[in-house]
């Protein structure tokens, strides 16, 4: 869960589905992980650009979003709408991946990282949060 100055940004924990990875070869993992970590970096930017448009073909339409103390964020489009109302306050955003760890037969993943976000306060001075996924 990213948390900044009480709200969040992006859910806590990805699953990422890897269809296309058919074989449990080392070779495969390493190609799953490898394409987990560039589909992050991917996100992680345009995030960081605050680009709401950029961020979402990575989104599927049976996505759901958790955050701490919110209902659920339930497909792409209400994911888009938080995208677009949240990533306009943001100072600064960046995000780093931890670990990824791909399951036997390549067809799941785990991603783990850390958000660093920068949000005006109610007086308008920087607040710094930094969070987990």
């Amino acid at each position: 869960m990213r948390r900044a100055a009480g709200y969040s940004m992006i859910p806590g924990a990805f699953l990422f589905w890897l269809a296309a990875c058919a074989s449990t070869s080392p070779e495969s993992l390493a190609d799953a992980e490898a394409a987990i970590r560039a589909r992050s970096r991917a996100v992680a930017e345009a995030e960081a650009n605050k680009d709401a448009a950029a961020v979402m073909p990575y989104w599927t339409e049976d996505a759901v979003v958790h955050f701490n103390g919110e209902a659920p964020l339930r497909g792409k489009a209400a994911i888009g709408a938080m995208y677009r109302e949240r990533l306009p306050r943001l100072e600064t955003f960046r995000a780093e991946t931890n670990s990824i760890e791909v399951a036997p037969g390549a067809d799941m993943a785990w991603e783990t990282g850390t958000t660093f976000v920068t949000l005006p306060s109610a007086s308008g001075s920087p607040v710094a949060s930094t969070s987990k996924f």
